[in-house]
């Protein structure tokens, strides 16, 4: 009995002390853990509302450091010129491609504002990084019901990526309501750390925001770390030893880019066709939108593409030309056909180390010139 009393005696005293540690451990690194949190509860709020509907928006933290803003709508959407008694509204859709031409890559930026400018147009740009065609399908209804923006043309970019980003990341979290797509779900507690995968931001910005005493945030912190983590665990161990789920078990991969780019290298037949299932989705869906009289659809090689023995077996540009075949009313802007047939062209020193965006100047001097070229053709 005495021995029983000792060694609960025993585990308390190493849980307190473990706990003090901790706890003394937090209190001094306070202020690095909130590094990435949200700064302000408008902002929070906002993301927490619409990445609840679209799976994701712009992170708040690069949003500040490339876009120079805190406004929570820069968040989902940036104009990118003033829109007043513009006699067009254009409207920028797309990856980080689209993305880029507001936040770093100030050649692009400008060319578009000169060009709104001359040409009494305004530019609305809703890149965000990773959105491929059944985000982009969600962001029309959210910018049209919620902030009243009704484009007259949709620009819209479709990235080599985005089959893997259909396939991996959004299949499995959509919500159709009456056959029709209503949103894709964020995945709380997701079982590893992802760049999608805000969660674990929201609780620590909640943490941040409040006006509480740093010791009371401190338990707070510690308590939340100890919560999620035990979810964590828990919805892993669930998904991969218990259920019996195919979607649960898919759930387990991870949407990393060795994963997505498979999807270019040993396409299949089953991927492909569920990839142009959401194109066709979201021309469906912009055909419903009456104040959109033309679509515009960009697609650009990855460096890849133009090696003589490319790992590719895949070029999403001919996936594209395949889904619009015979729909008179959309332009496809295919660099692969501009660029891949030019023997005159100089591939190798257009790219970032990633192989997959281009340098600044060629973004602007290239990729957005060209679009503009084509837009002037379509403007009224």
């Amino acid at each position: 009995m005495k021995n029983s009393y000792l060694i609960i005696i025993s585990s308390l005293i190493t849980i307190i002390l473990v706990y003090t540690i901790l706890f003394v451990y937090t209190f001094i690194n306070f202020n690095n853990e909130f590094k990435y949190t949200f700064k302000s509860l408008e902002n929070l709020n906002f993301h927490e509302k619409y990445s609840s509907k679209i799976h994701h928006i712009r992170d708040e933290f690069a949003l500040s450091l490339f876009y120079k803003k805190t406004r929570a709508e820069d968040l989902l959407f940036t104009p990118m010129n003033k829109l007043k008694d513009k006699k067009k509204i254009i409207l920028l859709q797309g990856d980080s491609w689209m993305d880029f031409t507001q936040t770093r890559f100030y050649i692009s930026q400008n060319l578009v504002k000169e060009f709104g400018n001359e040409k009494n147009v305004g530019f609305i740009n809703a890149g965000t990084s990773s959105y491929s065609p059944s985000l982009m399908n969600l962001q029309l209804d959210v910018l049209q019901d919620d902030f009243d923006i009704f484009p007259d043309l949709v620009i819209a970019y479709i990235d080599q990526t985005d089959i893997g980003d259909e396939n991996c990341r959004y299949k499995n979290n959509k919500i159709y309501k009456n056959g029709i797509l209503n949103s894709v779900q964020p995945e709380a507690y997701l079982m590893h750390k992802n760049l999608y995968n805000f969660s674990q931001i929201y609780g620590l910005s909640k943490i941040s925001l409040n006006n509480e005493s740093k010791i009371i945030k401190t338990f707070q912190l510690i308590n939340f770390k100890f919560k999620y983590a035990f979810m964590k665990s828990t919805i892993r161990f669930y998904r991969k030893y218990i259920s019996y789920s195919t979607i649960d078990k898919e759930k387990l991969d991870k949407c990393y880019w060795s994963t997505i780019g498979k999807y270019l290298m040993e396409p299949s037949d089953e991927a492909i066709g569920y990839f142009k299932n959401t194109i066709i989705e979201y021309i469906e869906k912009v055909n419903k939108k009456k104040h959109i009289k033309k679509l515009i659809f960009v697609t650009f090689p990855h460096k890849p593409h133009f090696f003589e023995h490319s790992p590719y077996k895949l070029n999403i540009s001919n996936v594209v030309d395949d889904v619009i075949k015979n729909k008179k009313n959309i332009i496809h802007i295919n660099f692969s056909k501009i660029l891949l047939n030019d023997k005159n062209f100089n591939y190798q020193n257009i790219w970032q180390e990633d192989e997959a965006h281009l340098l600044p100047a060629m973004h602007g001097n290239i990729f957005i010139k060209k679009i503009l070229d084509e837009l002037s053709m379509h403007l009224h």
